[in-house]
């Protein structure tokens, strides 16, 4: 249903080669590489280079052709954690030579350097896989290839009886458009907020409607005042969230008025992703 296009602002981009009805599951793909659940960065790297040891040569030629932000690839570089920690991965090992001495040298480096990369590839590349990844996190071979859209017509979840990320169209996809899904997984954000969190991560400045329309901008606002006044309320919190400017719901009525105000304006904006799910 879909193919990889080269494009010369972006690279790499997932276009549908048929049209594509809204629910129908696009993908269902294995990861490449896979961490299970970690609690500490420190604990992540660790795995991540356990890892990245044990991958194939095939896993890992299909990695090294994924995309990567040259800014944020060399800003990960520059902060010198990854080669730390692969080092000290590889020293743990305690790797010999054939005739039983320590590896080191230009062999070990090699070595080292091979992981350094995968690594790098995975932190730009990842995905969790369930809520707060509860199973992990994964790099996908074509959903690393689909582009970010604060207003995505694609959604991905971790099926942990599959054991696969399942890519689903949540909207209707026509022969030739783009598919798009949301990198952020958090919906109420002003455009400021996302921005942020897109060029700190992946290095991209998105130019979808959403960030380039200040009519789309106010709604997307009002959903993030809405959202922050339903989540006072539902922990009890609206006395002092009312302090800091969010609206003061006292009432099961006044919480279900707010609630479907921000269900009508994800429809508006057609976020059909799981924000709207749970509101």
């Amino acid at each position: 249903m879909v193919e990889i296009r080269q494009l010369a602002s972006i690279g790499e981009a997932i276009f549908a080669k048929v049209n594509i009805s809204r629910g129908t599951r696009i993908a269902a793909e294995t990861p490449l590489i896979i961490v299970p659940p970690i609690k500490s960065t420190g604990e992540e790297l660790w795995e991540l280079c356990k890892a990245a040891d044990g991958i194939t040569n095939t896993e890992s030629k299909e990695l090294e052709k994924l995309p990567c932000s040259p800014k944020v690839v060399d800003a990960i570089r520059e902060g010198g954690y990854v080669d730390n920690r692969a080092w000290c991965f590889y020293k743990s090992k305690k790797l010999k030579n054939n005739d039983g001495r320590l590896l080191k040298g230009r062999k070990l480096r090699k070595m080292v350097n091979k992981t350094i990369n995968l690594c790098i590839i995975y932190l730009v590349n990842n995905v969790q896989l369930g809520p707060g990844g509860k199973y992990g996190s994964g790099v996908f071979p074509l959903y690393t290839r689909i582009n970010h859209s604060c207003v995505p017509n694609a959604y991905n979840s971790w099926n942990p009886t599959l054991e696969r990320l399942t890519i689903h169209a949540i909207h209707d996809i026509k022969a030739g458009e783009q598919i798009f899904v949301d990198y952020i997984g958090k919906t109420c954000r002003t455009r400021n907020q996302r921005g942020f969190s897109l060029y700190t991560a992946w290095g991209i400045t998105c130019n979808c409607a959403a960030c380039t329309d200040d009519t789309l901008d106010q709604l997307r606002y009002r959903m993030v005042v809405l959202d922050q006044a339903l989540a006072a309320y539902e922990c009890g919190k609206s006395e002092e969230a009312h302090l800091e400017g969010i609206p003061k719901l006292e009432t099961p009525k006044q919480a279900l008025n707010a609630a479907e105000e921000l269900v009508e304006l994800l429809k508006k904006q057609r976020l059909c992703g799981m924000e709207l799910c749970r509101t």
